[in-house]
């Protein structure tokens, strides 16, 4: 099995205790593991960018709903990943929980994530409560959303990849989507994939996250919430970089050996993903790097 892109897997020829393949100087970097635990993981990629941990952090988990992971970010990654990060910077954690929730304040209050970054000492903000800004994203849209990347030094999102029902998946790209305010995100899953596409890569250029950890060791098919037909199955991989784009590329990769909706499909069939290539979100050229 070998991705679109550059990539590596287990019995190909090693490096010391990294594997890696030559690609094109303009290729980004994906660091990956195989396997269940994160914590080892994340202290290495900590190391490998940790002259970009420092200052105010605002990490951005998936959080969609009352759901569990995969649903959301896995809580257990998610407290490794504060306990690694306070003794570098000053850490604020958030997200708003899905549009079509009747009450997505209570599925946020009474998660197991915000309890979580309660019980580290940290911050959870309901973006749907803070502040909003209204601005124009690279595509030309008008897109509403909430003004907290810009009062951090930078963002770090912990998508999870998994199918999607409107847009046959969701990663990196998609996670950024939940700065949106509610009813822009309303609007958008409801107004076709074009308008739907439009807001994923319009957010993503203007609330950029630095460095994106991406779950796939277990993910959903068919829909990215159990409440609309998901199904749970093991994926095995973590990996990380810094270009949403490069990652969803691969993603999409990995996604496919699972999922019956992408066969025959390539990373361009996904519209969000065509676009944010095509509006220099990034590269799908990526060399990949166990760690």
């Amino acid at each position: 099995m070998r991705p679109n892109g550059a990539g590596i897997f287990p019995g190909w020829p090693a490096r010391g205790s990294e594997f890696i393949i030559k690609e094109m100087a303009e290729a980004s970097r994906i660091y990956f593991t195989r396997g269940s635990v994160s914590g080892p993981f994340l202290e290495k990629l900590a190391d490998i960018f940790a002259d970009r941990l420092k200052g105010r952090i605002l990490l951005k988990p998936n959080l969609v709903s009352y759901e569990p992971y995969p649903t959301t970010t896995e809580p257990e990654l998610f407290r490794n990943l504060l306990r690694l990060l306070k003794p570098r910077a000053e850490l604020v954690a958030g997200d708003a929980a899905a549009a079509d929730l009747s009450r997505p304040g209570d599925a946020l209050e009474g998660h197991i994530l915000a309890k979580t970054a309660e019980q580290e000492g940290i911050k959870f903000l309901d973006f749907y409560r803070e502040k909003m800004v209204e601005k124009k994203s690279g595509l030309g849209d008008r897109l509403k959303f909430s003004a907290m990347p810009s009062q951090f030094d930078l963002v770090i999102s912990l998508p999870v990849l998994k199918s999607h029902i409107n847009v046959l998946m969701t990663g990196a790209l998609k996670n950024q989507f939940g700065f949106l305010d509610r009813e822009q995100r309303s609007r958008s899953h409801f107004s076709g994939r074009g308008y739907l596409s439009r807001a994923i890569v319009g957010i993503n250029q203007l609330c950029p996250a630095a460095l994106f950890i991406v779950d796939f060791r277990e993910t959903l098919l068919n829909s990215n919430e159990v409440r609309h037909g998901g199904k749970i199955a093991k994926g095995g991989w973590l990996f990380a970089g810094a270009d949403p784009v490069s990652l969803d590329w691969f993603g999409f990769s990995l996604l496919k050996e699972l999922e019956p909706k992408l066969a025959g499909k390539s990373p361009r069939d996904i519209p969000y993903l065509n676009l944010a290539h095509q509006s220099g979100l990034g590269t799908e050229k990526f060399q990949l790097v166990q760690l």
